[in-house]
């Protein structure tokens, strides 16, 4: 595997803390299905795969497999899901190919939408969305390089409230199909009368499944994310400006490193 990709902090400034959260949507990410028969559900998951509506059907299988184990044993609810699976991927993957086909269109224009910043030792690049405090909440991608040529692709998730979460992973969902990242993830606090708890995941993207799951955040059409606590979770919704802008991102990491998307995931593992 070559080294693509470095890491470091971004300066420290910024306004109050209490527009922190402005960049995401706190409402509930699953819809609920308590009040509906678990076979009746089973039924219609059914339907949904014959109908083709891979998504709504594995969306209403997932609920019966968290919250009825006994039914998820005895139909086999599992062989179910993966078959769901299997064709959300087909699926995937030849909008995959749109993407790549687009990508080559939009290259020669990405780098309008990237601010670069430079320090004595690194150039950053990231889309011109991304907050320019270091007291919002985050969740983007951004791409480094040395004085010495080397290119680094990283995301970027911040979170921040009152109370410590105890980030161990995140689990995002992308139109039903599940990407994790895992990672060392920061505690600091912030300064001032009211201390605020601030937990940063700020890692290389440098794995095949990192990168594939990356390129799915970005192009997915329902994308949802799980802060996976020690002892409990907090949900967001990935909004539609942060997919573009980590698309954008990935766009300039190409540029930036002359290569193509085909090169890049065959010199990872």
């Amino acid at each position: 595997m070559i080294t693509l990709f470095s890491c470091n902090k971004k300066n420290s400034e910024g306004p109050s803390i209490k527009d922190h959260s402005n960049k995401f949507n706190n409402e509930v990410l699953k819809k609920d299905y308590s009040n509906e028969d678990p076979m009746a559900l089973y039924k219609h998951a059914l339907a949904h795969f014959d109908l083709e509506q891979y998504e709504t059907g594995l969306e209403k299988l997932k609920y019966i497999i968290d919250n009825r184990k006994d039914l998820a044993d005895s139909l086999d609810l599992m062989t179910l899901k993966e078959q769901f699976e299997s064709k959300l991927i087909e699926i995937k993957q030849k909008e995959d190919a749109v993407e790549e086909r687009n990508r080559k269109e939009r290259l020669p224009n990405v780098m309008q939408n990237i601010i670069e910043t430079k320090t004595s030792k690194l150039s950053y690049f990231v889309d011109e969305s991304t907050p320019k405090f270091d007291s919002r909440e985050t969740f983007h991608a951004y791409v480094t390089k040395s004085n010495t040529g080397a290119v680094k692709l990283k995301l970027k998730i911040k979170y921040i409230a009152t109370e410590w979460l105890d980030i161990e992973s995140f689990l995002i969902t992308v139109d039903q199909l599940d990407y994790e990242f895992k990672g060392v993830v920061e505690k600091t606090e912030t300064k001032g009368k009211k201390k605020y708890k601030v937990e940063t995941f700020d890692e290389v993207i440098d794995t095949l499944e990192e990168l594939n799951a990356l390129e799915a955040i970005a192009n997915g059409n329902d994308v949802k994310a799980v802060y996976v606590g020690k002892n409990t979770y907090k949900e967001r919704l990935v909004s539609k400006e942060q997919q573009e802008a980590i698309r954008n991102v990935l766009d300039a990491f190409l540029f930036i490193m002359d290569k193509d998307m085909t090169y890049i995931k065959s010199r990872l593992k």
